[in-house]
């Protein structure tokens, strides 16, 4: 038999919310079906570092949505489209609280397998500053 443990009342804050701020990574963060897609490539500025591409449009649901395209073609093995996918994820989570009303699609250029999580982490930041600056207003 399993057990689910209930969470504490008393404990001061939810595990998953830490100081007013959710961090939480819902449905509704996502880009789930082609038409978003669609109409984040056909409206969206592109944003380029060494081994990623951004393509950001303004959101219609009015809070930033994250889709990622890591293609096959671009990063061969599973384990490392995978882990770039997770990491994205993890990024955009913890920082979707200070981002703008912004679709997001994450693309993988050639050579991104070869990234570390440092130079992953690096280069997201760049296009989240990049992004910042240029969707606000659009």
């Amino acid at each position: 038999m399993v057990v689910i443990e209930q969470p504490d009342p008393d404990c001061e804050h939810d595990p998953i919310t830490t100081g007013g701020r959710d961090y939480a990574f819902p449905r509704s963060a996502r880009l789930l079906n082609s038409a978003a897609f669609s109409r984040v490539f056909q409206k969206g500025k592109r944003i380029h570092t060494q081994s990623l591409m951004l393509v950001a449009a303004a959101s219609e649901v009015g809070e930033p949505r994250l889709g990622l395209a890591i293609s096959r073609r671009r990063v061969a093995r599973a384990h490392e489209r995978n882990r770039i996918k997770r990491f994205a994820r993890e990024h955009f989570r913890l920082k979707r609280n200070s981002l703008p009303d912004c679709d997001l699609v994450l693309l993988a250029k050639a050579g991104v397998a070869e990234r570390s999580n440092q130079q992953l982490h690096q280069e997201f930041e760049q296009l989240l500053k990049k992004c910042e600056q240029k969707c606000v207003g659009s």
